[in-house]
């Protein structure tokens, strides 16, 4: 994995730098980013400094990926993609500012990014909570029919005189 994350970061920054339609698209390549730095933060920086120096070109859009990501923070959804948002906040967290400097430049949208993530799952756990509760409650199983439906026999009467006219011919 180690000698193909050059390629991979370099390709990334290169598709950051053509225009991006779609926002999934952007949400997805960042999310690679933030897996990226969150399983190795020393390699991730070597390798972006690495990309940088081999392709002056990248050195903006490396730049740019962290504001893309605090700005981004909030189209976030659903519980997977705002759990590595977090995960790659909290190892912002932990890095030094000065270490990066596209990190010294977002270092004040780091916390309150943080905060909206975290509400965010908060009340995507509540909301699967109640759904589990409502379907604990119900004490219908649906799974299996008891009885045919009035509506459902019209459509058997229907079917057998449809089968028989194919017969028929």
């Amino acid at each position: 994995m180690s000698a193909a994350l050059p390629a991979i970061v370099q390709m990334m920054a290169q598709r950051f730098q053509r225009e991006i339609v779609t926002s999934e698209l952007r949400l997805m390549l960042i999310q690679v980013f933030i897996v990226i730095l969150w399983l190795n933060p020393d390699r991730f920086f070597q390798t972006l400094n690495t990309v940088a120096a081999n392709d002056p070109s990248t050195q903006s859009v490396i730049g740019n990926f962290f504001n893309q990501w605090m700005t981004d923070s909030e189209l976030f959804a659903g519980v997977h993609d705002r759990r590595v948002c977090s995960l790659g906040l909290c190892t912002l967290l932990r890095i030094d500012a000065k270490y990066y400097s596209a990190i010294s430049n977002i270092v004040p949208k780091i916390l309150p990014n943080c905060i909206h993530i975290y509400q965010g799952l908060m009340k995507t756990y509540q909301h699967n909570n109640e759904d589990d509760s409502e379907d604990d409650t119900d004490d219908d199983d649906d799974s299996v029919p008891s009885e045919i439906d009035d509506g459902d026999d019209e459509n058997i009467e229907h079917e057998d005189d449809f089968l028989g006219k194919l017969k028929g011919k």
